[in-house]
């Protein structure tokens, strides 16, 4: 059984909405909450209602009922109306509504108390529709009928991929709820009446309160309200942005934080690979330094033959005062100089040598002539 008990509060309300009150039977259905819709289509696919379109579609239900069709087919009158509208916040936020069934639709009334008909649809209109990973609104001046389309904005974030989805924000039109086989959104559904949340609540309520200090009660009271439905709304879709706002800045630093932590592991790996190798490194740098040494060495050796060379060729070319050259390259090319102006075993006109041959003979003539 799935009919509640009109209340003094129902019954209150559903006068107020010009209904017949002992010739309609009373229901109430989850019409929406803040689970992914599952809708497929582009911008709606995985949608999540915010709690302020659930709290705006409540209140349109203060102003206004709505009529209650069978799958969404407008072109039937309805068989019944929504008349009234509340949200809840318990392991969801739900949009819990009450709605009636004409009871010349006796087979309608028969179905959904039995369970055949079992869940409801709400055709609604969203004011925004802002992607969870830019922020950018496909109902805004921005968006053209391909980003609304492909479910993309501008900066390539495609709905339905990676997690990206789209959060339903404020309420630009709410038309109708439909009985259906399945709805759009999950556990959209018709409420047994021991799990109502309005007739045993108001049950309470109205042994102690009257109308005009129940929740939501915009209207049918003189009194002033606490805060005008304007200001209410406004305020609602300003926290909404500033939540929404901190939540994708949230998500970018979430971002920003993975990649300084891979950028961190991957300097930490090389850190790692080149701490393995270091000592091999160190080792073959020590041996290139005792290579480097030996070089030098041995280069100071030639460079000294080389200028002790110079300086032996200077003086067997009879150029006993001359200095030899600072530059290396210098010395090479004096001795090389000097090698073409001498021969072979030889020594030039003027060297020591050629005064000591000249010696040797004149004493051995002075002693042949004696």
């Amino acid at each position: 059984m799935k009919q509640i008990a009109k209340t003094p509060e129902i019954i209150a309300r559903l006068k107020e909405a010009g209904a017949s009150v002992d010739d309609v039977a009373v229901f109430e259905a989850i019409a929406l909450n803040n689970r992914p819709l599952r809708k497929r289509q582009h911008v709606y696919n995985g949608a999540i209602a915010q709690r302020s379109m659930l709290l705006e579609m409540a209140l349109a239900l203060e102003t206004e009922s709505r009529p209650l069709q069978i799958m969404h087919d407008g072109s039937e009158l309805p068989i019944g109306r929504v008349f009234r509208g509340q949200v809840f916040d318990g392991q969801d936020t739900e949009l819990r509504v009450l709605f009636w069934i004409d009871k010349t639709h006796e087979d309608k009334i028969k179905q959904v108390d039995n369970g055949t008909i079992d869940q409801v649809s709400v055709g609604i209109l969203p004011k925004q529709m802002i992607c969870s990973a830019d922020g950018f609104d496909f109902f805004g001046p921005d968006a053209d009928f391909e980003t609304i389309f492909t479910g993309t904005t501008p900066n390539g974030h495609k709905v339905g991929e990676n997690g990206v989805y789209c959060k339903m924000v404020g309420l630009e039109g709410f038309f109708e709820t439909s009985l259906v086989g399945q709805g759009g959104a999950q556990n959209a559904r018709i409420v047994n009446s021991d799990q109502s949340h309005f007739s045993p609540h108001m049950k309470a309520l109205a042994a102690r309160a009257s109308l005009d200090r129940l929740a939501l009660t915009a209207t049918a009271n003189t009194d002033k309200p606490i805060m005008d439905t304007k200001e209410l709304l406004a305020e609602l879709r300003s926290t909404e942005k500033e939540s929404m706002k901190v939540a994708i800045e949230n998500e970018q630093l979430k971002a920003t934080n993975l990649a300084l932590t891979g950028e961190r592991d991957t300097l930490k790996t090389q850190l790692e690979a080149a701490s393995q190798t270091a000592p091999a490194v160190k080792t073959e740098l020590d041996a290139l330094k005792v290579k480097h040494e030996a070089t030098e060495a041995n280069l100071t050796a030639a460079d000294t033959a080389l200028r002790d060379i110079c300086k032996k060729a200077l003086t067997a070319a009879g150029q006993v005062d001359a200095a030899v050259p600072e530059k290396l390259d210098e010395v090479v090319a004096k001795i090389t100089e000097l090698k073409i102006n001498l021969t072979a075993g030889g020594t030039a006109k003027g060297a020591e040598s050629d005064l000591k041959a000249s010696a040797d003979t004149a004493v051995g003539s002075f002693r042949t002539r004696r």
